[in-house]
């Protein structure tokens, strides 16, 4: 036994390789997985419900294509950075001076992965499948089709890129350069990395339910008294005290006939008992029947979970923090996750179907479990010529388009605005610098008219 948990992390993947056109991790069991990372895209405290609503419907058309066999799993990892933004050397000395300013400031940055993995067969040895193969990267190749016609900015990673993420993991150092990796001592609270600790929160206890009863892809925040829409789990972007968040989103798709068996075999028993606990159980298990015959739901296992990393004497005010902020949103995460380690190891890409069914898995239906997903990106630079820079919320200068209809993405077609300044203060030359169009346009309009008095 303790030669196992010392080789506990050894044999985690089978292989990793580039084969027909992608490149597949196989986990221990012979799982493969394809990974892709994705843009979030909503935007954080954009206060459209609308983004949350469509993103939804992305999420469950890709579990609809997948359908029985596979797994989705989403990982956003929101580690602090040191900014840094390249400027050149012939650059005027009021840009560099302006960009050196924020040199090394903090502030958080979001990575999204989506996996895509095939459950395998459970047997003694891995059986090669020619027609699950082909289904395999067939799904990898719709969901990439689904992501770009959604216009949402994804790629596929390439090999040394999915092995750095995944030993990048397992040190839990997501910042940029180099890392390294040190000893694992476990246990019943967290696990110790140095002078760091890793930490899993579960969302979900399968023996207290202690969630929401009713669900949305958002949820609503009071700012001066108005409801704006944002994200569930929008927070995570301002935990105090941690150096990196990795909010694991895990959803299987098993066989749905089987489980409908057994829903109704277990309605059945709950109305052959009479009492108040398994008449609430029977109607439950009949509104979900219900609803699984009238739309397109799937049922679904799923594992929710927040990993944290933080200094040792800083895990009190941070597992304070998640309470609180879960609490908000009808969530009490559980309190019995005494199997940190289990839960780390279980949490690695490409390591779905790993979690224990009897107490790590929660089936629900899918639209209620894809109102969990992660569906925000933090402010950034907008594609625009007009590269006029502010601060966002972080502090961090960000180019943003202040006409509202030169960038990329168009704000408005006709957009009026001026510029306010004392004599002298560089207010012409600031317009036409930042915006040569109009400057184009004014000087044909002088040429027309000194053709007119001419």
């Amino acid at each position: 036994m303790a030669q196992s948990k010392k080789r506990i992390f050894d044999g985690l993947y089978a292989q990793l390789e580039e084969t027909d056109g992608n490149v597949v991790l196989f986990s221990a069991k012979g799982e493969p997985s394809v990974i892709f990372e994705m843009t979030n895209p909503v935007q954080q405290l954009c206060t459209d419900a609308e983004q949350y609503m469509l993103f939804q419907d992305v999420l469950s058309n890709i579990v609809q294509t997948l359908g029985e066999g596979y797994a989705l799993q989403k990982q956003d990892v929101l580690c602090k950075q040191s900014y840094r933004h390249d400027v050149p050397e012939d650059a005027e000395f009021l840009i560099r001076s302006y960009f050196k300013y924020f040199e090394g400031r903090e502030f958080t940055e979001i990575r999204t992965y989506l996996i895509i993995t095939q459950e395998a067969q459970k047997s003694q040895f891995v059986q090669y499948d020619p027609k699950k193969w082909l289904d395999f990267h067939s799904k990898v190749s719709k969901v990439n089709d689904i992501l770009t016609e959604k216009g949402i900015r994804h790629r596929k990673l390439s090999k040394p890129e999915v092995n750095e993420y995944c030993h990048r993991f397992m040190a839990f150092q997501f910042r940029h350069g180099p890392f390294s990796m040190t000893n694992f001592k476990a246990s019943d609270e967290y696990l110790k990395i140095g002078d760091r600790v890793i930490r899993s929160y579960p969302l979900v206890d399968i023996d207290e339910i202690n969630l929401p009863s009713v669900i949305k892809p958002y949820t609503q925040m009071s700012v001066n008294g108005y409801g704006i829409a944002t994200d569930l789990l929008s927070f995570l972007t301002s935990v105090p005290f941690s150096d990196c968040v990795v909010f694991n989103q895990v959803v299987q798709i098993p066989n749905q006939r089987k489980l409908l068996r057994k829903l109704q075999a277990k309605a059945k028993r709950h109305g052959s008992m009479p009492d108040p606990s398994n008449k609430i159980a029977k109607a439950d298990i009949e509104e979900v029947l219900n609803r699984l015959a009238v739309d397109t739901s799937l049922l679904v296992n799923t594992n929710f979970s927040i990993l944290v990393s933080c200094p040792a004497d800083k895990v009190t005010p941070v597992t304070s923090y998640l309470e609180t902020k879960l609490y908000e949103c009808g969530i009490m995460p559980s309190r019995t996750a005494y199997n940190q380690l289990e839960l780390f190891i279980d949490s690695f890409p490409g390591n779905a179907y790993s979690f224990n069914p009897d107490y790590d898995l929660f089936l629900t239906l899918s639209d209620a479990a894809l109102c969990f997903f992660f569906k925000e990106h933090l402010k950034g630079s907008e594609n625009t010529p007009l590269t006029t820079y502010y601060t966002d919320r972080q502090g961090l200068p960000v180019c943003i388009d202040i006409t509202g209809k030169e960038g990329k993405v168009k704000m408005t077609d006709n957009a009026n605005f001026f510029c306010i300044g004392p004599s002298g203060s560089g207010k012409s030359f600031h317009m036409e610098k930042k915006c040569p169009k109009r400057r184009h346009k004014r000087l044909k309009r002088i040429e027309r008219n000194a053709l007119i008095f001419r």
